[in-house]
């Protein structure tokens, strides 16, 4: 199976959790990021913004602001297909963009310099390799930026 399809069929599979099933997922994942070294001492994190099928971020931030992290969103140029992070100041700080993304309206820079990133995939194999959406934007932005 190609990789166009291999995400087709994990993307098909995330959409088919039951609500219950996917919420102890969310919990869990998030629990072992809360543990996790990497989380404990970064004082700036990056985070995606999660679409329904996705680990439900939006907990995740929340509680990382309220535990006085900074917290960076995806923040993307399409016409030149580059992604930077705009600081989130609140959750209620997000708004879709033209092409139905959410993003940071928070008045406040950019950045991308940030202790931790939490990388969204579709796929990730024992060694950490990942296999995206398709738009290559987090390939770029970790290519030229280490965390």
């Amino acid at each position: 199976m190609d990789k166009k399809g291999l995400r087709r069929n994990i993307i098909k599979k995330m959409k088919s959790y039951d609500k219950e099933q996917k919420y102890l997922a969310d919990e869990w994942l998030a629990k072992k990021l809360y543990q996790s070294e990497a989380y404990r001492k970064a004082n700036t994190i990056g985070f995606v913004l999660s679409m329904p099928h996705e680990v439900n971020t939006y907990p995740i931030i929340t509680h990382s602001l309220n535990n006085n992290k900074k917290i960076f969103v995806p923040e993307t140029n399409y016409q030149q297909q580059d992604m930077t992070f705009k600081q989130l100041l609140s959750i209620e700080d997000i708004e879709k963009d033209s092409k139905g993304i959410y993003h940071s309206i928070s008045p406040v820079g950019t950045t991308n310099k940030m202790d931790l990133v939490v990388v969204p995939g579709v796929a990730f194999d024992k060694l950490g390799y990942r296999i995206g959406y398709g738009g290559g934007y987090y390939d770029r932005f970790l290519s030229q930026h280490k965390c």
